[in-house]
């Protein structure tokens, strides 16, 4: 397996264009508006360990503990 050590910055360079023009040509077939959804995800994603998640009352989740 090759790891971030066994690459030269330049190939890592290369490496990450090809990716980034990769995704860009999967989302290039998406609407525009499915494209944002497709960040906003990864936004929410990436930031979700780093960030306590605003905590949303469930729907019924307090007819359930009045009822305990």
């Amino acid at each position: 397996m090759t790891t971030v050590h066994d690459v030269t910055p330049d190939q890592l360079r290369g490496l990450e264009a090809a990716g980034e023009a990769a995704l860009n040509a999967a989302l290039g077939r998406l609407p525009a508006q499915e494209r944002e959804a497709y960040w906003a995800s990864v936004r929410r994603a990436y930031n979700a360990p780093y960030n306590d998640a605003v905590k949303k009352p469930r729907p019924g989740a307090a007819a359930q503990t009045r009822a305990v």
